[in-house]
């Protein structure tokens, strides 16, 4: 049976923003599925089966919308973080973010969070993040790591993440320099618009499996897999979670094997998303150092560059 080490568990499929490239809630947005929030019966199930697993799983609770919105979510990250082997975190467009969530996510020892914040001028993370508030979202983050310090905890990991958009790329340097001393890491992504674009900038190498059909689970709001990440609209999906269908029984079934053997036997135009997706370059396009110069790491892959602090 194959587990994965990765499961993103979209516990809301609702947002407060409409940003610009988002697939569900953007200005360009196509995805046709219903928004809403998971029930109780889908997410313990779902936390309760990864908890009882021996080996270490990364847990992420966000999706296609903000995670901030599940009036429950306090509920479902005690719930997880009673499982030792799980490791906890979830991204976020930071406007709900105030001190009490800052208190909760420090006390119960949350892995990593990452924000969502595009560029270092409010005139245009503003326009790009509709119903957005830079100054709003920064005054959040700087409370959390406020928060942090006063109880001298590591917990959570600080992340954020900058979309480059083509009225946002020249703000890039600024956005790594005003934060990298910060926060735990600083990531500067590509932008792209599906659907008419799954590609990622500079491929250079022969295609290969998608090591995510091995890797990562994503279970959509109202309890259906998906094939993967790229699968917005969840038109693969193999099957619901429900009596008689665990996670692991879906992940392992009939229909996810027949896209793994596509892959391994590099069959991949025989599949409608695998054919024009360039995710699976991720994990063999990936080039790692040290820069001296300005004392952090970084890490290249096709979608993204990530800058981290080394551990003090």
């Amino acid at each position: 049976m194959i587990i994965p080490a990765n499961v993103i568990l979209e516990i809301s499929a609702l947002c407060n923003l409409s940003c610009l490239g988002c697939a569900l809630h953007g200005p360009h947005r196509f995805v046709t599925r219903s928004p809403g929030n998971m029930n109780e019966d889908i997410w313990r199930v779902v936390i309760n089966e990864l908890g009882s697993l021996d080996q270490k799983v990364m847990l992420t609770t966000h999706g296609g919308g903000e995670p901030l919105l599940h009036p429950a979510l306090r509920d479902i990250l005690r719930y997880a973080r009673t499982f030792s082997n799980l490791e906890i975190g979830f991204l976020t467009n930071g406007m709900l973010l105030d001190k009490s969530w800052s208190d909760f996510l420090t006390d119960i020892k949350l892995d990593w969070i990452a924000f969502s914040i595009d560029g270092v001028l409010p005139e245009t993370h503003d326009r790009i993040r509709k119903h957005s508030d830079l100054k709003r979202v920064e005054k959040n983050l700087d409370t959390l790591l406020a928060v942090k310090r006063r109880k001298k905890s590591v917990f959570p990991q600080i992340r954020l993440n900058m979309v480059a958009y083509d009225e946002i790329v020249d703000q890039q340097e600024a956005f790594v320099e005003k934060w990298i001393h910060k926060v735990d890491a600083v990531m500067i992504s590509h932008y792209r618009q599906p659907p008419e674009s799954k590609r990622w900038p500079g491929i250079t190498i022969e295609r290969k499996p998608c090591n995510l059909l091995w890797y990562q689970a994503v279970v959509s709001w109202d309890g259906r897999l998906a094939l993967c990440c790229e699968d917005f609209n969840v038109d693969f999906s193999p099957g619901r979670i429900g009596p008689g269908n665990s996670l692991l029984s879906l992940w392992n079934n009939e229909a996810m094997s027949r896209v793994r053997d596509l892959h391994t036997r590099g069959d991949y135009d025989q599949h409608s998303m695998c054919c024009r997706c360039d995710t699976w370059a991720e994990d063999y396009s990936r080039q790692e150092y040290f820069d001296d110069e300005r004392g952090f790491r970084v890490v290249k892959t096709p979608s993204q560059t990530v800058y981290s602090r080394e551990p003090e």
